[in-house]
């Protein structure tokens, strides 16, 4: 297994796994997963012999920085590669001059985020089939969490 910043040569994969989660699970669109280049979009992904098995993008919305699109293969979810690759992404995230990033997110991910110091800033809001909630994780607090 091997958790890496993506390239645009994964981007292909990563697109078919979001569409396979999103809307094959979730039944969100698929044009949700599109990230506008205009929000300077990053993506890290899981691969796994050969294949691109999870995935996550960093984007910037309003001059704040925003974590989504978090999707891991259903056949290897409850294996901690969630939490391996949210680690990494954060860790590439606050090495670059970011402060703070905010997320909507379903109940999995903010129980993993919350284990990195993140905290709920809002109400579980309705989002297609089932809920999300809003979270920030600050870079401070995640260095507090993940020594």
């Amino acid at each position: 297994m091997n958790i890496r910043k993506a390239t645009d040569e994964d981007m292909d994969k990563i697109m078919d796994l979001l569409n396979c989660v999103f809307e094959g699970e979730q039944q969100i669109p698929r044009e949700l997963n599109l990230i506008e280049e205009s929000k300077f979009p990053q993506w890290w992904c899981v691969e796994k012999d050969g294949e691109i098995v999870g995935a996550t993008a960093l984007f910037k919305e309003n001059n704040d920085w925003h974590m989504g699109r978090i999707a891991i293969s259903s056949k290897l979810r409850g294996q901690h590669m969630g939490t391996k690759l949210l680690r990494t992404a954060l860790e590439d995230i606050f090495a670059q001059d970011i402060n703070a990033v905010y997320l909507d997110a379903r109940d999995a991910t903010v129980h993993i985020m919350k284990q990195f110091g993140a905290e709920i800033i809002g109400e579980p809001i309705s989002f297609y089939e089932g809920n999300v909630t809003p979270i920030i994780l600050k870079k401070e607090d995640f260095f507090k969490h993940t020594i």
